[in-house]
């Protein structure tokens, strides 16, 4: 069988990959000390937590009501409901609940954003010969950690950070940002050295993009406001042009495989359509009281 270009990117060993191969192996071994990544600790406060609320959800057969039915692919309104009224409530934010959505994981929801908001990445990924186009398809970035899935959509990467010894001022003082760009990535923190860029940088990377009419997409995994594993100062960020991507894994649920996107509507009709297309729907884990 011959797979097209894309296609055949998946055919390969992949770092990612190799990660979680390696964190089940440990899972499946005895006596195994989990020193890899990818696997958030077991605190057993937390777990207490998540035991009681699990048995809450059996007890009043809320769990049953959220395994045997779908959501809708934009995901649970309860839950994109209280999340608006969270974030409004704490940041001030008037969101609508058609500027979020949920997805099952957030490097995939990165994915399908570069594939949105980078339209010639692949322009025709059934074709056994791709024909790859060089117009705004460039991915401005300020960490090594989208290159996981920039390299994989064979995205012309603007390397910001040739030398480790630059700060993140002296980057945006060299940034380039020509017609061929069609995004600007930033990880706040960034994994694994937990780096935080300030404030100050965050806002100019958002003139920036704004300037040139192009997405800032922002890797919010460990940031705030949650789960706010973070040991600087920093304030939240968005705006319309921002696409803010969460995760449900950092507070110790990764096997919930739930994403949070905020975005325009845009942006999320476009990743709810991908959902429903892809998944049907995100996962369903939450119910009633319990989102």
């Amino acid at each position: 069988m011959t797979f097209s270009l894309f296609g055949d990117k998946f055919t390969r060993h992949s770092g990612i990959t190799l990660l979680m191969e390696d964190l089940n192996d440990g899972l499946c071994t005895p006596g195994a000390i989990m020193l890899g990544g990818g696997n958030p600790a077991q605190i057993p406060e937390m777990q207490d937590y998540f035991q009681t609320l699990l048995t809450d959800m059996l007890e009043s057969g809320k769990a049953t009501d959220a395994l045997c039915n779908y959501d809708g692919p934009q995901g649970k309104t309860e839950l994109l409901t209280l999340l608006a009224g969270m974030l409004r409530e704490k940041l001030g934010w008037g969101y609508r609940t058609t500027e979020y959505c949920t997805n099952k994981r957030q490097p995939e929801r990165v994915f399908l954003t570069y594939l949105i908001c980078l339209p010639d990445a692949v322009p025709m990924v059934g074709s056994k010969k791709c024909c790859f186009r060089w117009h705004r398809n460039t991915l401005a970035t300020l960490t090594p950690d989208w290159k996981k899935i920039c390299l994989s959509l064979r995205v012309r990467i603007l390397n910001c950070c040739r030398k480790a010894s630059l700060n993140t001022t002296s980057i945006l003082s060299h940034l380039h940002i020509g017609e061929e760009t069609g995004m600007i990535c930033v990880s706040r923190p960034t994994n694994p050295t937990g780096n935080v860029i300030t404030d100050e940088e965050l806002l100019k990377l958002d003139a920036l993009a704004n300037q040139h009419g192009i997405p800032l997409v922002i890797d919010n995994a460990y940031g705030v406001p949650f789960p706010g594993i973070i040991f600087s100062e920093a304030r939240p960020l968005w705006n319309p042009n921002i696409v803010l991507c969460m995760s449900l894994s950092k507070l110790g649920l990764p096997g919930s495989r739930c994403g949070i996107i905020i975005a325009n509507e845009k942006i999320i009709t476009a990743i709810t359509n991908m959902n429903g297309i892809i998944s049907l729907a995100p996962g369903r884990y939450w119910s009633g009281d319990n989102v």
